[in-house]
């Protein structure tokens, strides 16, 4: 993700400064097309920048379903009250935290 904020970033810069050299050479008609170039250009990062977000948001699901597949596995093949009690609970949490994660989940896309 940084890679892509990086180049963004260079995109946005390089537009920056060739209107700095239109509006030195009062090309008006090049200044607005530049400006209405910017202006796709940051739409298209923003887009970029949520669809990086929304993938994070799923990667992140999936480790919990991971982990949580583990702890079962563990909880299953165990005696001690002790682990499962412990494992129990680790359960709880990721449970939790995976509905949070839904949410957020769907509030990205509610807002795409």
């Amino acid at each position: 993700m940084q890679l892509i904020k990086t180049h963004s970033y260079l995109q946005v810069d390089d537009y920056l400064d060739l209107l700095n050299y239109a509006k030195q050479l009062n090309d008006t008609e090049w200044q607005q097309e530049l400006k209405e170039a910017l202006q796709h250009q940051l739409l298209e990062n923003g887009k970029e920048t949520k669809d990086s977000e929304i993938n994070a948001l799923w990667q992140h699901f999936d480790q919990i379903n991971d982990r949580l597949l583990e702890l079962f596995d563990l909880l299953r093949n165990s005696n001690n009250t002790v682990e499962r009690n412990s494992w129990s609970e680790q359960i709880w949490e990721l449970k939790l935290e995976r509905i949070k994660l839904e949410k957020q989940i769907q509030a990205s896309y509610a807002h795409y």
